[in-house]
């Protein structure tokens, strides 16, 4: 028997049609199988301290948020303007943090503005930037429209490094020091071999749900996907739909998706980011725990969903080092080691599903 990553956990013991078969369970365990098959209510119903048991498992420890080491720095006088796509998104709480401790471990004083999810605002704080003689631009880029306020730095030299998305680094219009941030092709192909390790080879049907169009996230990590799909023609994709990676949208497209596809005709749904736990539990309570859900990025809702059993996995995309290692990449450059600068430099993705999601703190969300 193949053993089925993210579905399969020692206790379960095979898998029929839709069903998983509990055998030879602990209180704890046979909890969190009574969850994945939608017994919970009757379950918590046995005995009180099995309720006890259950409430005491909802947790959220310390988000895997890793410390400054060193000694700070004394301060440089120098001025970083870090501008992000969308401030209001959860995921940037974190990053904030980074950017917070990594100005103070090197020395930078620095102004954070929000671009509001509007390349012009976006545009429009690069040029104030350049304006204000900042030393160096920390750019979370919404699309390639930000590419001509890139040039203007260059040409100012002001320079540049991009962080969580890209759009300059890597063309041949601008000069960006680097990026900074998962490798989203590498992203999407975690998210199709998780699915691989899932449902070994057998036919599957997938509906996979986009985030914000035309961003790097979005477009990478389905190229990543797909490249992984193509070496296996039994994975099928039927549906693509967008969601702007927002939890109400990712809801309504799923009942779509469900209303579409009845019984028989949809196997999972892969989110490129974690905006679907609404959705998978929705799918849950309405009979259709038959789909599983795969998500991207790690915060503490996604986390519990995989530990409850109605998600499969995500990839791990942990927002604060990518702005703290930005502020290091700035130090760098701005002390002349330029040479040290890794190009990109790409962080670490873990898959995480129910065998490492426990012993595993959520990036952001508590």
């Amino acid at each position: 028997m193949t053993e089925r990553r993210g579905i399969s956990r020692p206790e379960f013991v095979r898998r029929s049609g839709s069903k998983m078969l509990l055998r030879g369970m602990g209180r704890r365990s046979f909890l969190r199988g009574a969850v994945a098959l939608g017994l919970a209510p009757a379950v918590m119903m046995l005995r009180p301290e099995w309720r006890s048991a259950a409430a005491q498992e909802v947790s959220c420890p310390p988000a895997a948020t890793p410390e400054a080491v060193g000694t700070p720095v004394a301060a440089t006088g120098m001025r970083i303007g870090a501008t992000v796509a969308y401030l209001s998104v959860p995921f940037y709480a974190g990053f904030k943090r980074g950017l917070e401790d990594g100005a103070r471990q090197f020395g930078f004083e620095y102004d954070l503005r929000d671009g509001e999810g509007d390349p012009a605002t976006e545009v429009a704080n690069i040029q104030n930037f350049i304006a204000e003689g900042v030393d160096l631009i920390l750019l979370t880029p919404m699309s390639e429209g930000t590419i001509p306020a890139i040039i203007q730095a260059n040409e100012a030299g002001i320079p540049v490094i991009e962080v969580n998305n890209r759009a300059g680094f890597g063309s041949e219009e601008a000069d960006v020091v680097t990026y900074v941030g998962a490798d989203d092709v590498e992203f999407g192909r975690l998210q199709a071999r998780l699915l691989h390790d899932t449902f070994a080879g057998e036919p599957t049907r997938i509906g996979y749900v986009s985030g914000i169009p035309g961003t790097s996230p979005q477009i990478l990590r389905a190229e990543g996907f797909k490249e992984v799909l193509a070496e296996h023609p039994e994975y099928e994709i039927v549906a693509e739909v967008t969601d702007n990676f927002d939890s109400a949208q990712a809801l309504a497209v799923t009942q779509d998706l469900l209303s579409r596809f009845p019984e028989g005709e949809l196997d999972v749904i892969v989110m490129q980011g974690p905006e679907g736990v609404a959705a998978a539990d929705f799918a849950r309570q309405n009979g259709r725990d038959e789909v599983q859900f795969i998500l991207g990025d790690y915060p503490a809702d996604v986390r519990q969903a995989i530990m409850d059993g109605y998600v499969l996995g995500t990839i791990n995309q942990d927002p604060y080092p990518q702005a703290y290692e930005a502020m290091h990449m700035a130090s760098l450059y701005l002390g002349g080691q330029d040479d040290q600068i890794p190009k990109p430099y790409f962080l670490q993705l873990p898959i995480i599903t129910i065998e490492n999601a426990e012993a595993t703190p959520p990036a952001w969300g508590c």
